[in-house]
């Protein structure tokens, strides 16, 4: 025999139901979205993977839907297993948005994702004629996208080894003795710029997320606990 929920639990269900939905949601449209994006330009460089990280917000913004399901029911239909699994997706929701806010914050706030973005852009540089023919097509791609050419900031034909690769040329009949027709734009620099705003935006909405992940917690584990109170007193029967 379960007990009737009162009004107190059923605002404590209807809080958790609108906060889990809410979170869910918008992770999960958040995620789309930095996917689509990411379909524009689909490699990474230097630390905090734009692509996983589109992938893990899509995963927990289901979680948090399908949570929002399983609490409902657990609560309406006084299923404790239901409850308690609820309880655990949220936690787990929880644990890893925070983990991807504060990598993404922590990467970002002291310089190590522009330094670990740079290094590997200028790496693609350096050694541009002696990469493997995969690695290549990635600097390839990033010139090309970008239309950049080199390091930081303007191009330096020293900054190659052996000549500048085609995807340099903002003209097709570009020369490696003539910059000019070289894209002016330093890779590194541009790429920096548009990525580290998508990783601050990124770590800013999964901190926020988290904290109403938190939110959706709290009062469902008020709930729980209001739940096996009221079951304790039915099976002990009205008092005399």
């Amino acid at each position: 025999m379960s007990a009737e929920m009162d009004g107190a639990s059923k605002g404590l269900l209807g809080g958790f139901g609108a906060f889990t939905l809410g979170s869910g949601l918008a992770t999960l449209g958040y995620g789309i979205f930095l996917l689509y994006r990411h379909f524009g330009f689909s490699y990474n460089y230097g630390d905090f993977n734009l692509f996983i990280a589109s992938i893990v917000l899509i995963a927990v913004g289901s979680v948090l839907i399908l949570t929002l399901l399983l609490g409902v029911l657990g609560a309406l239909k006084d299923i404790s297993h239901l409850r308690l699994a609820t309880l655990v997706f949220l936690f787990i929701s929880l644990v890893i948005l925070a983990i991807v806010g504060v990598y993404g914050m922590v990467l970002h706030q002291t310089g190590r994702l522009q330094k670990s973005t740079t290094d590997e852009i200028n790496n693609l540089n350096v050694n541009y004629k002696n990469m493997s023919h995969q690695l290549q097509i990635k600097a390839d791609a990033l010139n090309n996208y970008y239309q950049c050419c080199g390091f930081f900031n303007e191009y330096n034909p020293s900054e190659y080894y052996d000549g500048a690769p085609d995807s340099c040329c903002a003209s097709p009949d570009c020369t490696t003795g003539s910059s000019k027709k070289y894209y002016e734009k330093g890779c590194a620099s541009i790429y920096f710029e548009a990525k580290g705003k998508i990783v601050f935006y990124v770590s800013v909405f999964t901190l926020i997320a988290a904290g109403v992940v938190l939110l959706a917690l709290i009062l469902y584990a008020g709930l729980s606990q209001r739940a096996r109170e009221g079951y304790a007193a039915v099976s002990r029967g009205p008092l005399k």
